[in-house]
């Protein structure tokens, strides 16, 4: 068994022999993510814009016969494009983890409409086109699992967050209605409701806030910010028959957050 510290995580072939598309995987949750599936057995499939940086996730995962895929998911069509030659390319998904998006801080009254097709794009419209591309027989092996990263802040409003607020909430909705229509075939579809983690989009927020508003944000979550790994062991778990009983939720991963 695999061994972070002196705790016992996952089992390293708990994910052997599947074959698991990550979006979003050039970086933050998606990364790590990809790294931590990959030290359970899994082949990874890693999709993002920057084929450098996909390079550089690759270059941490554990085993061989990892792929790249430079992949544009601002809207439903290239994202199904996308699925469409992955399979093409390398036969039926086991699994997919999707955490392509962006997130936008700022008041409805100044948001514009490039920022809200910003955060639409790959945040809905690309996981819509991803969960198309997976509906049809054949691209997702029937008793797979299909998982999106999602947000507290789909079930919590917080100031300035309204656009993002709304994109996580339309994940919600799209897991409930895709989980009917795949259940048939056995397969899982769920999402990871996280709270704040500390990753390179959550500095970029914190630099355009005071300290005050960081440390009260912080206070609101019972056990703290996250890790990328908290993110990484969810994913693991949903994409593992461990999950297999679970179908149509948003996992909360929050440090507490929502249950205040």
């Amino acid at each position: 068994m695999r061994r972070d510290g002196d705790t016992v995580i996952f089992a390293p072939d708990c994910l052997a022999g599947r074959r698991i598309l990550v979006t979003g995987a050039s970086s933050g949750l998606g990364r790590e993510a990809a790294v931590q599936m990959s030290r359970c057995g899994a082949t990874i499939v890693l999709a993002g814009r920057s084929e450098t940086r996909l390079g550089e996730t690759r270059e941490r995962l554990t085993g061989d016969h990892h792929q790249m895929v430079s992949a544009d998911l601002s809207n439903a069509d290239t994202a199904d494009a996308m699925v469409k030659t992955t399979v093409a390319e390398g036969g039926p998904l086991h699994g997919v983890f999707y955490s392509a998006g962006e997130s936008v801080l700022a008041p409805v009254r100044t948001t514009k409409t490039a920022q809200l097709e910003q955060v639409f794009g790959a945040g809905l419209f690309g996981a819509f086109g991803v969960a198309r591309a997976l509906s049809r027989k054949g691209a997702l092996a029937d008793g797979g699992s299909l998982a999106f990263m999602s947000s507290v802040s789909a079930t919590r409003g917080r100031r300035g967050m309204a656009a993002y607020s709304a994109t996580k909430a339309g994940i919600g909705g799209l897991v409930r209605s895709l989980a009917i229509e795949l259940a048939p075939r056995g397969i899982r579809v769920n999402a990871i409701a996280a709270g704040a983690v500390v990753t390179a989009m959550h500095d970029e927020f914190a630099e355009t806030v005071s300290e005050e508003m960081v440390n009260n944000y912080q206070d609101l979550h019972l056990l703290g910010f996250g890790r990328p790994e908290d993110i990484g062991y969810a994913a693991v778990f949903l994409m593992s028959d461990a999950s297999r009983w679970i179908t149509g939720q948003n996992l909360p991963v929050d440090g507490g957050y929502t249950a205040k």
